[in-house]
């Protein structure tokens, strides 16, 4: 029994001091980060509850390719000088110990993940959290300092994770439900056109059936010239007035 109890104490002693726990960064739970990971991002859990008793303390996150023969980790290894952890573990950042009073809510859960590869402007600067490389496995480390950058502790290294494979323009299905851009812009372009052309066509349909139509009237064309008919004056009735012509002179 005696050994039996030493064992049992041993084992009340280790989990006091966090030492019989297996810390590694895990992903973010697929219930809080619904695409993950993507291309050139993976989300992790930050160290919640990993070591109580160093609180405070600030952390290191150390990411490296898997790929990577160098896995030593230092705290002047960065974004480019490793490659992007090509060549050694790098600091992607350095952020507070999350604090462990309470569990994390969706409000705050900004708080307790730490989205890896989100800054892609920060390359010209000494710790950058760069952007991943696609279809690419990544692990990842917590390391704990003091304020001062003093060495407290460290987290295993994760499992590997590996980031989204792009697809290849080259290999994108543009028919017969897909289009490129350009397609689409010339598409769009033609219907529009065709659209303008129809409608016309419609409104000058619709102005000729509701336009009346004129009458036809039958042309009328009236003499503007009258006949003088010679008539035979009546008996009793002076022959003046009837052209010379008509009457009889004596011969002299």
């Amino acid at each position: 029994m005696g050994a039996w109890r030493c064992l049992l104490v041993l084992a009340v002693a280790l989990l006091q001091n966090d030492l019989a726990r297996a810390v590694v960064p895990l992903l973010c739970s697929s219930s809080v980060c619904r695409i993950n990971p993507t291309l050139n991002t993976i989300t992790l859990e930050k160290p919640f509850c990993f070591f109580t008793q160093l609180s405070p303390a600030r952390v290191a996150l150390f990411v490296v390719k898997t790929s990577s023969v160098n896995w030593n980790i230092a705290l002047t290894n960065h974004y480019r000088n490793t490659d992007g952890g090509s060549t050694a573990p790098y600091v992607a950042d350095k952020f507070d110990n999350p604090s462990c009073s309470s569990n994390p809510s969706i409000a705050d859960v900004s708080t307790y993940v730490y989205r890896v590869g989100a800054n892609d402007s920060c390359l010209s600067t000494t710790i950058c959290n760069g952007p991943l490389a696609g279809n690419t496995a990544y692990s990842f480390k917590y390391v704990f300092y003091t304020l001062t950058d003093g060495y407290l502790a460290e987290s295993e290294w994760s499992a590997p994770i590996t980031t989204k494979q792009g697809k290849s323009s080259a290999n994108i299905d543009t028919w017969p439900g897909r289009r490129s851009g350009g397609m689409i812009v010339l598409t769009s372009i033609l219907s529009v056109l065709t659209f303008l052309v129809l409608a016309g066509l419609v409104a000058s349909v619709i102005t000729n059936i509701m336009t009346p139509m004129k009458q036809l009237e039958p042309t009328r064309h009236e003499s503007r010239s009258t006949h003088n008919v010679p008539q035979k004056p009546e008996v009793g009735e002076s022959s003046v007035g009837v052209s010379d012509h008509y009457i009889a002179h004596p011969e002299a």
